[in-house]
């Protein structure tokens, strides 16, 4: 998967360097203290969500102006001096010390007013001066290769310089810190080129890349080591040694490899949730403590990627009101959905009450219902397939076999107009499909004239459920309840078989008689139909006919007018 990853982000990376994670990278909320030979100025750096929930970031000077001209600055040196994790500082295993080099120091507030300079200079000025500490055979391998970078005279007398400088406005410091949340970050930097923010940030990744030394490996003068991303092994993990291998680790990678991996989880981590991040591949991650991690990936073939581009279905779904919905303005109208991202809002809408795309990976949110939490559950991989990989094939799968258990959830939950609107949605998906749905408008015509000819003829099991639903919902609003509502049709969707069903029809009919008239003659008829129904303890029902014949126009009412005239 990586090396797939790598060799296009790769392509990116050589073509706008290190532009490409900066131009996504964000500040922490903090204190920035910039210091410039005698001069040191002080800013706070604070973000906020706007209107259209996007995070907006602001770098206030002293006198409270937005110094917008200023983040650059420290964002690329921020950037080429924040540790990769905080296992690997240079003060471990206090860890309280989160930069990399002698040309900044990064803490948190309230660590930072409990430390004395002392501990600064042990810790960090004087284990970058000659790496000295770092002893293992692989470390010594290592740093051979910056030998004479690290013990240049010039290098040397300036991380004295900079330790005598901060030692000098080190109480001042404390003093501005105190006036600051102790939870945010103290973060001081020198006035220093960025060739030589580089330097020092290349030497600590190459002792801090993998994600332990004591797995590294020399051969043949190069390291080889365990990837220190979507990876881990430790003591608390033996389960992911190999140990049947003369090396039991995973798998080794080489430096280069190692810090292009770094790289591009650097770039990831600083991403918006999108599945385009880049070309011809889908990319899911989450954050783990500011560490990001791969979740879903996926190649996606050059023809899939045009349509992933363009988003543009083949044929415009045309989603129909076949159970005549209305609202306050009237009957709703038919509408088409020509786009992916515009279907994938209307599933999330009307199935999944709104509660699918945000719960696409990892646990569903767990205030959401427990059915509906566990439909999402069971449908949504094939959601993921289709909304960002462009493959169809469980979509439509999924549709005809859950798509009707959204319609009783929003039954259960007392929602007509969603139950209404999701078997629309659910019917118009398999239409669309090419598959066979009730013709509402015949089945009805039919039934209506074999009620009114008195025609006892045996029912076909689409005209027993669609009758069913008609007499069901006819009785229901019989009830003297106050407040009729369509969680009452529940227990008959949970009945198995047709046998039950007509038992359940039949003990509502004589609860609720009272309130038919004998003169009803085609509801009468219909009731005589249905429960003439032959069904055995095998037999089963149409759940969909049942729902259309429950929620749909209810031909009682209208021959009930007729029947007064």
């Amino acid at each position: 998967m990586i090396y797939d990853i790598l060799e296009i982000f790769g392509k990116k990376y050589e073509k706008e360097g290190e532009k490409l994670i900066l131009d996504s990278y964000p500040l922490k909320d903090g204190l920035y203290i910039k210091i410039s030979g005698e001069n040191n100025e002080v800013f706070v750096k604070k973000s906020k969500k706007s209107k259209n929930s996007k995070i907006e970031h602001f770098l206030f000077d002293k006198n409270n102006t937005n110094r917008t001209d200023e983040m650059e600055w420290f964002k690329f040196r921020d950037y080429c001096s924040n540790m990769i994790e905080v296992n690997k500082t240079y003060d471990a295993p206090k860890k309280s010390i989160h930069n990399n080099n002698y040309l900044t120091l990064f803490m948190k507030i309230e660590k930072f007013l409990e430390t004395n300079f002392d501990y600064i200079k042990e810790k960090l000025f004087d284990k970058v001066a000659d790496f000295a500490s770092f002893n293992t055979e692989n470390e010594k391998l290592i740093l051979k290769n910056y030998q004479n970078y690290i013990h240049q005279p010039d290098r040397k007398a300036n991380i004295e310089q900079k330790a005598q400088t901060l030692k000098a406005i080190f109480p001042a410091l404390q003093e501005i810190a105190k006036e600051y949340p102790p939870k945010e970050y103290i973060r001081v930097f020198f006035d220093e080129n960025e060739a030589v923010y580089k330097k020092e940030r290349a030497i600590y990744i190459s002792l801090k890349i993998y994600n332990d030394n004591k797995y590294s490996k020399s051969v043949e003068g190069a390291v080889y080591g365990l990837s220190n991303y979507n990876m881990g092994l430790n003591v608390k993990k033996p389960f992911l040694e190999h140990k049947t291998r003369r090396l039991p680790y995973p798998f080794m990678i080489e430096t280069d490899i190692a810090l292009k991996i770094k790289i591009f989880f650097d770039w990831l981590a600083f991403q918006d949730y999108r599945t385009d991040l880049l070309e011809k591949l889908f990319l899911n991650k989450f954050l783990d403590k500011d560490k990001a991690i791969i979740s879903d990936f996926d190649y996606l073939p050059e023809a899939e990627t045009k349509k992933h581009k363009i988003a543009t279905l083949d044929k415009p779904i045309n989603v129909i009101n076949f159970l005549k919905l209305s609202d306050k303005n009237g009957l709703k109208e038919d509408f088409e959905i020509k786009e992916l991202p515009q279907l994938e809002n209307v599933i999330n809408d009307i199935f999944y009450n709104g509660c699918l795309i945000n719960n696409y990976y990892d646990g569903v949110y767990s205030k959401i219902d427990e059915k509906l939490a566990n439909l999402i559950y069971m449908t949504r991989g094939a959601m993921i397939n289709y909304f960002k990989k462009q493959r169809k094939k469980e979509f439509y799968q999924v549709i005809e076999k859950f798509g009707t258990y959204f319609t009783i959830e929003h039954l259960r939950r007392n929602n007509i107009y969603r139950a209404k609107e999701s078997l629309n949605l659910k019917l118009s998906l398999i239409k669309h499909n090419g598959g066979e749905i009730v013709d509402i408008n015949t089945l009805q015509n039919k039934i209506l004239g074999r009620l009114k000819s008195s025609d006892y003829a045996a029912l076909s099991e689409e005209e027993f459920s669609y009758l069913s639903g008609q007499i069901v919902k006819y009785l229901l609003d019989k009830s003297e309840q106050y407040e009729k509502k369509a969680d009452l049709l529940e227990p008959f969707l949970r009945t198995a078989g047709a046998k039950r069903l007509k038992e359940n029809i039949k003990a509502t009919y004589f609860k609720y008689k009272h309130a038919v008239l004998l003169k009803r003659m085609l509801f009468n008829n219909a009731v005589s139909l249905v429960l003439a129904y032959e069904a055995d303890d095998e037999s089963l029902y149409d759940t969909d006919s049942f729902l259309i014949g429950a929620l749909s126009d209810n031909i009682f009412y209208t021959s009930t007018k007729n029947e007064e005239n």
